[in-house]
Formats: C-alpha cells, structure tokens, sequence
C-alpha cells in the first residue's frame, strides 16, 4: 500500500547535493522542474547506496511530482493529476493554471529541502502540496489529485486526507466524481496510446476489461490507500462513465440507496429507501443531506476535465486512428529505456509485459455491487455475495458470471436472474484468471 512507513524519515543530503540544488533553482526560487531532477538523482544515488531512509510512499511522490511539474504527455500519473485537477476545479466554478500551481508546489518544496537540508516524507511535502492548492489554486480537499493515493496520510495535524473527506458528505461526492473523471481519462489514454482492445456488447466482458484496462493507465489502483468500499466507489462510477455513459457526478435522483420520487403535497422532498439503503461509504439518509448532494449534482452534471476522451468508444476510434501509423509510443512508466517507440515490426506480446497483480476479490465483490445498486436499484446488491464466493478466485469468471446476472436485469428479467437461481445447483470450476496479456491484439 503507498503509505508512510512508521520508520521512515527524511533523506539527509550531502552540502554538495544542496549547493547544487541552491544553484539550480537560484536558491529556492527558479526552475522547479530542474529542482526535482536534482532530487530525484539524489533519490537514485541514496537508492544504490543503499543509504535511501524515505519509504515507498514518499518515493512514489518524487517520482510523480517530475512528470507532473514537466507535463510529461506520455504519463500516465501526470494525465490523472491533471485530469483530478481540472475537473475539481470545473466543480467549483472555477479555472487554475495548472503549470502555476505545480510550480508553487515545486518550489515550496525545494524551499523545505534546502531549508532542512534533506528530502522530505510524505507528510510534509502533503502539507506544501494540498496547502498551495488550497491556498493558491482555490482548491478543496475533495478535489485535489492525490487523495486517491495519499488516503491514509496526515496532512494537518494527524487528521488524514480521506478523514477530512469522509467528515465531509458534499466533499466525498466530489471527490467521487473528481476520481472517477480522472481513471477515466487516464484509462482511455492507455486504449488510445497502447491501442488496448474493447468489446461491447454484453457487461459480462464489459467490466472485465474495464479493470484490466485500469490496471494498466492506474496502475496503482489496488496499492492505492483507499478502503476497498471507496476504492470500488470510485471504480463503479468509472464504469458508469466511461462505458454507459453516465455523468461522473452521479445521478441526482439516486444517492446512496435512497430514490428520489418527487415533491409530496406539501412541498417536501421525497426519498425512498431502495433495498441498497446505505451502500456508500459515507452513509447519508438526512434528507437535506440528501437534498443538498442532489441539487449539486444537478448543477455538475455536465461538468468536464478540459476535452480529455471520457467515453471509451471514442477512445478506441482514436487507438484505430494511431494503430495506422505503425508506432506507439510507450508511456514513460513503461519506457525501457525512456524515449523508446514499439513499432509492429519489433512488437510481440512476449517482447512487452505487464506484471500486473490480480484485482483483489473483495474490489471485485464491491464493484459489482456499487454498479449493481446504481443500474438496479430495486434489488438488492448483496445477492450477488454468493457469486463471486462459489467461483472463487477466478476474477475473470466471477466478473463474467455477474455481468450474466446483470445483463438479465438490464434486459427486463423483474426479479430473480436464471444465473442467481442456479446458483444453488450449478458448481463451478474455473482457473485463475491472468491480467498480464494485455498487448497480445496490439496491431492486430
């Protein structure tokens, strides 16, 4: 998981590693991109000594931070951060310069090294990040970049980014939406550079490649810090998105369970409890919460992140478009060494691969339900509980048998699905499904 290691602490630098890092950025206030090539080759050589006191999660920050200062296109992290950015702004009413922003929190952070004389954690580069974009980019919490990933973290005082968020209803809707916009746009990016393969028809493969798709554009989707229920949250209103074509802010007349039915005679808000009452993590079932999150929903409906791609079939029409051309380029992630093309006279599936982790059962299980609950909402998600518990570890046939049940929904079964009622007889054997294949229909 990208979390602060209780035993890590900052990086002691050398005084030539600060006059260096002095000079480039003309003490503190110049060239933050240069300065965060200095750290990172600080970082690198720490590394090789075997010297490095920072952890996994502070690292990952540095690394990050450089393609994100130098807008990095072929990043698949700077195209989230820039995604998360633009969309959490556009929810507020408002535009930020984006280059302004990360370059006040490049050198906010340079100012801290050169001050303390080493690489900070975590924590404290939080506190320059999310404080810059609070104070400069008129931000909020909900709809800063790195609360997916930094979840877990303290970031004022030890009250952490995904408490300040949970504490906060309007917040975690945003921060819902602001997600889900950004894995969408970083999801499709991978189809339209990689020319990753999708199949419509039928849901049974639809969310199974989804989050193959993901692993590969937000590849820390499972490492990241969030609890599995916000994770699959966010993943399911991805979905819904990208794929069915919904607005990432949510459907107004649905919120966490609760069904919206109108006005009553005497001019008051009317909710039901659908049999997925509570499903959220954050559990609101006040009805001027609920009131509130729905007339916010109402206004964002058509909010967007900048022109990015946020329908995947689009997407794929770009990816046909650029497979023309013979070469891809590969994303910096990726690049071995950085720079370098595939073209289909060197590409195989065996000459490029991805060792990408199996999706946890439990992000499975969720996923399905959250989807479940927004596109049926008469009946329970829970039902789905003994399908992915009687298949197993097989992610790819636990998604296909529930895609199965959820296509018998969708296509006007009224209650019980002929998969779900025989489940009672039917056993099922299936192997461990594999996520580390996905190049095999390049240039197909």
């Amino acid at each position: 998981m990208l979390e602060s290691s209780s035993t890590s602490s900052p990086l002691v630098l050398t005084e030539d590693q600060i006059e260096k890092l002095r000079t480039d950025t003309d003490n503190g206030t110049a060239n933050p991109l240069k300065g965060y090539q200095d750290m990172i080759s600080f970082l690198d050589a720490a590394n090789a000594a075997g010297t490095d006191t920072l952890d996994d999660a502070s690292q990952f920050w540095y690394q990050q931070a450089i393609t994100v200062n130098g807008d990095d296109p072929t990043s698949f992290g700077n195209i989230f951060i820039h995604a998360a950015t633009a969309y959490g702004a556009a929810w507020d009413g408002k535009t930020v310069d984006f280059q302004s922003l990360s370059d006040k929190i490049g050198l906010a952070v340079i100012n801290g090294t050169i001050e303390t004389g080493s690489l900070q954690s975590i924590n404290s580069m939080l506190e320059d990040d999310i404080g810059t974009s609070l104070s400069y980019g008129g931000m909020t919490v909900g709809g800063w970049g790195g609360s997916f990933y930094y979840w877990n973290t303290p970031f004022e005082g030890t009250e952490t980014v995904g408490q300040a968020i949970m504490a906060d209803p309007e917040q975690y809707d945003k921060f819902i939406a602001t997600t889900a916009n950004a894995v969408v746009v970083t999801g499709n990016t991978a189809i339209e550079e990689l020319g990753l393969t999708f199949n419509s028809g039928s849901i049974t493969n639809e969310v199974d490649q989804f989050l193959n798709i993901l692993q590969v554009g937000v590849p820390t989707i499972v490492d990241a810090s969030v609890q599995t229920t916000v994770k699959a949250e966010v993943i399911a209103r991805a979905f819904e998105e990208d794929v069915l074509g919904q607005s990432a802010a949510g459907n107004p007349n649905l919120i966490n369970g609760y069904e919206y039915v109108g006005k009553s005679w005497f001019g008051n808000s009317e909710w039901i409890a659908t049999p997925n009452a509570g499903i959220s993590s954050v559990n609101v079932t006040n009805t001027t919460e609920l009131d509130a999150l729905r007339a916010t929903r109402l206004e964002e409906q058509d909010t967007k992140s900048g022109d990015a791609v946020t329908n995947i079939y689009s997407a794929l029409a770009k990816a046909a478009d650029a497979g023309i051309t013979g070469s891809m380029t590969l994303p910096s992630e990726l690049q071995l060494p950085a720079g370098s093309t595939l073209t289909a006279s060197d590409m195989t599936a065996s000459k490029v691969t991805l060792s990408l982790p199996a999706l946890p059962t439990d992000l499975v299980t969720d996923t399905i339900k959250d989807v479940m609950a927004d596109i049926a909402p008469a009946i329970s998600a829970d039902f789905l509980a003994p399908v992915v518990s009687i298949v197993g570890t097989g992610l790819t046939d636990a998604l296909n048998f529930a895609g199965n049940i959820l296509t018998d929904l969708t296509g006007g079964s009224s209650s019980a699905s002929s998969y779900g009622a025989s489940l009672a007889t039917t056993q099922t054997n299936t192997a461990a499904s594999s996520h580390q294949d996905l190049f095999a229909s390049l240039f197909a």
